[in-house]
C-alpha cells in the first residue's frame, strides 16, 4: 500500500467536488487471471465509467474510500467495510435501512465538499466515486493518493442495468463476484416474490409513484420519480404502472412540479412521498394537509398518500432496491 504521510501538507487546501451520478459510457470491468500455482499477489484491472483503465496492483482493495453513498452502499452489500466515507451519518439516516454499517468509517466530509486532506490519512487502496462528481483538479490530486475509479452511479436508460453492472465493477476491484452473484440473484427473487403478492391483491396495473414534496418559504415543489428512475422500474417489474409518465432528466429521470401539477395523475394514484426520520416535519401534513387543491385530488379523497421509503436510498444499488420493493408491497397493503 503506497505510503500517503508526504502527501497530506501539500493537498491541505483541498479541493471539493460535486457528488451527482451522471450518464456516459456503460462501465465494462474484467480481472486478471486468478493465480494458480503461484503465490504472487495478482493485479486487478477494470475500465472505469469514463473508459479509464484502473489497475490495483496489489490486487483486490482491501481499504476503500466511498465518496457517494450509492457507492458505499454497494461496498457494504458486497462485504467490505469502506474505511472512509462522505457524511456517514447521513448514509446511516438515508441509506441505513437497507445496507446498515457494520463499522465506523472516517467521516470525509459531506458528499459535495470531501476533504482530501483526510483521504490521503487514511491511505486507501481505492477510491471510488460517481462519473462526473469529481472535477479534474480534484481527480489529479487523488490520485496522486491511490487509485480513483468511477462508477456510472445514474442511467435514465438502464436504470436497473446500471445497478447489476456497477455493482459487477465493484464487486471486481474488491475480490468480491461470487457475491455479487448471489446479490443480483436475491434482486431477481425479491421482485418476483413481490410481483406474486401484487397480482395476488389484486394491485397488478395499479399506478404508483414515488415523490419528494419539499418547501422553500412559501413555495412547494414536488420531486417526482418517473418512469425513467430506478425506482420505479422496479414497481415495473412488480407489475405496478407509472403513475407520472414523464421522461425527466438522463441521469436519475428526474423531473418537478408544483402543486397544481398534481392533477396530471391519474385518479387511482397511489401517491408515495419519500419519508426520514431524520426530517423536523412530515411537508405532506406541515404544507399540503387542508389545502383546497390537495384534498380534493382524487387519490387524496380516496386515502391512497402514504411516507413510503422511509431509510431507503432511492437513488441506491441493489439492496435499497430490494428494501423498497419490500416496502412497496407492506404500503401497499398487499
Amino acid at each position: 500500500m503506497r505510503t500517503a504521510r508526504a502527501l497530506v501538507t501539500a493537498l491541505a487546501a483541498g479541493l471539493t467536488l460535486a457528488a451527482c451520478g451522471t450518464t456516459d459510457d456503460a462501465v465494462t470491468a474484467e480481472a486478471e487471471p486468478e493465480a494458480t500455482e503461484s503465490a504472487e499477489v495478482q493485479p486487478v484491472t477494470v475500465t472505469d465509467a469514463r473508459g479509464e483503465e484502473i489497475v490495483l496492483p496489489d490486487g483486490p482493495a482491501e481499504r476503500v474510500v466511498a465518496l457517494e453513498w450509492n457507492q458505499a452502499e454497494m461496498v457494504v452489500t458486497l462485504g467490505v467495510d469502506p474505511v472512509g466515507l462522505s457524511d456517514p451519518e447521513g448514509y446511516s439516516s438515508w441509506v441505513g435501512e437497507a445496507a446498515p454499517l457494520r463499522e465506523d468509517p472516517t467521516d470525509v466530509g459531506v458528499r459535495r465538499e470531501p476533504s482530501i486532506e483526510t483521504i490521503a490519512e487514511l491511505e486507501p487502496d481505492l477510491i471510488i466515486g460517481a462519473d462526473g462528481s469529481v472535477p479534474e483538479e480534484a481527480m489529479e490530486q487523488m490520485e496522486r493518493i491511490a487509485p480513483v475509479m468511477v462508477t456510472t452511479g445514474a442511467d435514465a436508460e438502464d436504470p436497473l442495468g446500471t445497478i447489476r453492472s456497477d455493482l459487477e465493477t465493484i464487486a471486481t476491484v474488491l475480490g468480491a463476484q461470487e457475491r455479487a452473484e448471489q446479490v443480483l440473484t436475491e434482486l431477481d427473487e425479491t421482485l418476483a416474490t413481490n410481483a406474486d403478492a401484487i397480482e395476488a391483491a389484486g394491485l397488478a396495473g395499479t399506478p404508483v409513484v414515488l415523490t419528494s414534496p419539499y418547501a422553500d418559504g412559501a413555495n412547494l415543489t414536488i420531486r417526482m420519480h418517473g418512469p425513467r428512475t430506478a425506482v420505479q422500474a422496479v414497481a415495473v417489474e412488480m407489475g405496478l404502472a407509472a403513475a407520472w409518465e414523464d421522461p425527466g432528466d438522463d441521469g436519475f429521470g428526474l423531473s418537478y412540479l408544483d402543486l397544481e401539477g398534481l392533477t396530471q395523475l391519474p385518479d387511482d394514484t397511489r401517491f408515495l412521498y419519500w419519508g426520514n426520520d431524520g426530517d423536523p416535519e412530515d411537508v405532506v401534513e406541515a404544507e399540503l394537509a387542508g389545502n383546497p387543491l390537495w384534498e380534493e385530488l382524487p387519490f387524496v379523497e380516496a386515502g391512497h398518500v402514504h411516507r413510503a421509503a422511509v431509510g431507503i436510498w432511492a437513488y441506491g444499488g441493489p439492496a435499497s432496491m430490494m428494501a423498497w420493493s419490500d416496502d412497496l408491497v407492506a404500503v401497499l397493503g398487499a
